[in-house]
């Protein structure tokens, strides 16, 4: 892939961040080009060293300025010349002994609290039904407790759903993000 290709891929990448922020970004990857151009590399070697657009927008929106990012690369370059397989192996392990089951385990409990939110909600509705009604006369104050007490379940019930549901995606994405990592680069310093 040549510069242009690689810049405009990388811009795409970061599409939603900031245009000042952006700017700077495909500016000091020009000058990373123009310096690599200037020892006698070729554009392929250069995008080669950056890796992919995708990933290295993915440092950028999390925050890494340029230096930290090359730094970070160049560490793994002297330390790996390429996957060792402890990397693959630790993520194979890893992930059938602890990771899978937990990330279950997390995706059970979201699923839990909305069951128990819908019981939340049918329980409410069949006591307000039967005071409409009027069968529960003689026990209508500790029905309006219970009511109550229902209410405030399920309105924690809701906020944890939604809580749950939105750091379960963003907790998996990480992960997801982390088992790649370990398999392309394997295990070292970071």
């Amino acid at each position: 892939m040549n510069k242009t290709e690689y810049l405009k891929r990388l811009s795409d990448e970061l599409g939603h961040m900031p245009y000042g922020d952006v700017k700077d970004i495909i500016q000091s990857i020009e000058e990373h080009f123009d310096e690599g151009l200037g020892e006698g590399r070729s554009e392929e070697e250069i995008a080669a060293s950056l890796g992919d657009p995708k990933e290295l927008a993915n440092e950028f929106k999390d925050g890494a300025k340029f230096n930290q990012i090359m730094k970070k690369r160049k560490r793994m370059a002297d330390s790996f010349k390429g996957p060792d397989g402890r990397g693959r192996i630790f993520v194979i392990v890893f992930n059938a002994f602890v990771g899978i089951e937990c990330w279950l385990v997390l995706l059970a409990a979201v699923i839990a609290a909305f069951m128990f939110l819908a019981a939340d909600l049918g329980i409410i509705g069949v006591l307000v039904a039967s005071m409409i009604m009027g069968k529960i006369t003689e026990f209508l104050v500790p029905c309006i407790f219970l009511v109550l007490t229902l209410v405030c379940v399920a309105i924690f019930l809701v906020a944890l759903v939604i809580l749950g549901v939105k750091y379960y995606a963003k907790g998996l994405k990480s992960y997801i993000r982390w088992n790649k990592h370990v398999w392309n680069y394997g295990l070292g310093e970071d």
